[in-house]
């Protein structure tokens, strides 16, 4: 069970539409609708996904995984289908596409809520870092998630901010052909009951971590589950797991009295 993030679906746009990029006057935009705000730079990649090197599985996935409470209205599972492009940008040559905003499909399933406490608060379970991989025929694509920052910031207004390391690796030798990083900011707040709206953008940056391209979207999202409490991950039990963090934080007012441990 890995929870997914919406913005994911960004990541695939940033490889697309570059040569549609044209002219600077709107280029000097800092941030995207929501107030959201980049990295000028992040730090080299790391030597292990240098091109060149064979690829490796980096640390064991899980092994840095925390619990953030999340307000009730983001608990459940989301689907949509379609997304807003509302900014692309080449931050090499200083351009901006003259062809947005535009519309694309994008499915994406995600949820979020894992557990509540004794007090009915309903808690995430992230899973940090985890791998994914993208099979594409001239090479296999690992994505790396290595750091996933959440920030309440209001009771209407939450946001997420990712780094993931990106290799692409030839299927039979296991050599990393080109390596780069990306930054992906999401930002979520209700519409109504069953609705949210998602205001998300991803940053590519080469392997000498300086930023590329910029890919800005937005999107209406729709619940089509209600939150249920998810009992295991792999061998985890996330109720234990839950209790042990609250616990550890010294916040054992939120287990419920029967789970305590004297």
């Amino acid at each position: 069970m890995q929870r997914q993030n919406l913005s994911a679906a960004v990541i695939a746009v940033l490889l697309i539409g570059a040569q549609q990029l044209s002219g600077t006057a709107s280029f000097a935009q800092k941030y995207v609708q929501g107030g959201i705000e980049h990295k000028e730079k992040v730090a080299p990649v790391n030597s292990k996904f240098l091109p060149g090197s064979v690829w490796k599985e980096g640390e064991a996935d899980g092994s840095k995984s925390t619990w953030i409470r999340i307000p009730e209205w983001l608990a459940g599972t989301w689907f949509a289908d379609v997304e807003t492009a509302t900014s692309r940008q080449d931050l090499v040559n200083h351009k901006e596409s003259a062809h947005t905003p535009f519309t694309f499909k994008a499915k994406s399933r995600f949820a979020y809520g894992t557990q509540r406490d004794g007090r009915g608060g309903i808690w995430h379970f992230l899973k940090l870092p985890y791998t994914s991989s993208t099979d594409f025929p001239e090479f296999v694509e690992y994505h790396q998630v290595l750091t996933k920052d959440f920030t309440n910031q209001s009771e209407q207004a939450v946001s997420f901010r990712s780094m993931v390391a990106a290799a692409r690796v030839q299927r039979q030798s296991k050599e990393i052909v080109e390596a780069f990083q990306q930054e992906s900011v999401t930002n979520y707040e209700p519409v109504e009951d069953g609705v949210i709206k998602m205001i998300a953008s991803t940053r590519r940056y080469d392997e000498a971590g300086k930023p590329l391209m910029q890919a800005d979207n937005e999107a209406r999202i729709h619940r089509v589950e209600k939150f249920t409490p998810i009992a295991k991950e792999g061998n985890l039990d996330l109720r234990q797991s839950l209790f042990t963090f609250l616990r550890n934080r010294k916040m054992e007012y939120l287990i419920p009295v029967e789970a305590k441990v004297n």
